[in-house]
């Protein structure tokens, strides 16, 4: 008797296969949506994550001048003063006909985690540029880059006079980084340079600053997804609205046979949840390969 309820129950299917196409693609793009949504959030969190764990964001204390750039000179001064202070300078450059940010530091100070930078083997040649092992190769040209796995894709470092070359800054940069282990008796800092403020990086600041700038972005893609998935669950409700209506005349027949509700019941939620399982596993599929 089982079989002859889900024979006659599947038959419908066989009849309307656009219907059942329908409803299998309403289903798997609403879950595929879904499933790419939370995919591309999560790796872009994990991105974000791993990019200020490269770079030490979060764990750096500066001196800038607010709503401008701090002049070399004034870095020179601090220097002589016995403040332990790393220059850097930010700019975005055009190589090989791509945009991009360009870091240049003291490769003596801060060094970037290659031998080269901290002095376990020979410098590199003038004009080198430091890049993660992807955008090394996506460069390639003349001038020549040293692969840092430890360095964020899609931007540059290089020693700080080359970056000032490059940029056009000769005589500016963007801050100065405050460097452990500065000497207990130094000039106070407005003697010196009054112009500038100290901001502290830390748990509580880089991280935070970077999960305002991305919450809405993610929080979009929610909306997004969670609006695909249901439009998605309302084809799916007409599908399976108008395959219940097409069907009545089939479950009265079957019941005149003698077919319990129960029974009839427990074959459409079984045949519910294979379509459910058929289109939410291709779905998951489609998402993963979306994000």
């Amino acid at each position: 008797m089982s079989r002859a309820i889900l024979v006659a129950l599947l038959s419908h299917w066989a009849r309307q296969r656009l219907q059942l196409a329908t409803l299998l693609a309403g289903l798997a793009l609403a879950t595929g949506l879904w499933t790419g949504v939370q995919a591309i959030n999560a790796e872009a969190r994990a991105s974000y994550a791993e990019a200020a764990g490269r770079v030490g964001v979060g764990v750096a204390t500066y001196l800038e001048r607010p709503g401008g750039e701090v002049a070399l000179t004034t870095y020179v001064a601090l220097r002589r003063a016995g403040w332990l202070v790393a220059p850097e300078l930010e700019g975005r450059i055009t190589l090989q006909g791509r945009d991009l940010p360009l870091t240049g530091v003291d490769l003596l100070s801060l060094p970037l985690g290659t031998d080269a930078a901290s002095g376990g083997a020979p410098p590199p040649e003038p004009g080198t540029i430091f890049a993660a092992p992807r955008t090394a190769r996506e460069l390639g040209g003349d001038r020549p880059v040293v692969i840092v796995d430890t360095l964020p894709e899609g931007a540059l470092w290089a020693d700080i006079s080359l970056a000032a070359e490059l940029l056009g800054k000769p005589d500016s940069l963007t801050r100065l980084r405050l460097l452990p282990g500065q000497p207990m008796k130094r000039p106070p800092l407005a003697e010196i340079a009054p112009d500038l403020v100290q901001r502290d990086v830390g748990a509580g600041g880089g991280g935070q600053d970077i999960a305002r700038l991305t919450d809405s972005f993610h929080l979009n893609l929610t909306a997004f997804g969670l609006l695909s998935f249901a439009v998605g669950l309302f084809i799916v409700h007409g599908a399976i609205g108008l395959a219940f209506e097409q069907r009545r005349p089939v479950m009265r027949t079957l019941r005149a046979m003698g077919v319990s509700t129960r029974a009839l019941s427990l074959a459409l939620v079984g045949e519910l949840l294979v379509l459910a399982f058929v289109a939410g596993s291709l779905g998951v599929m489609l998402g993963y390969c979306v994000a």
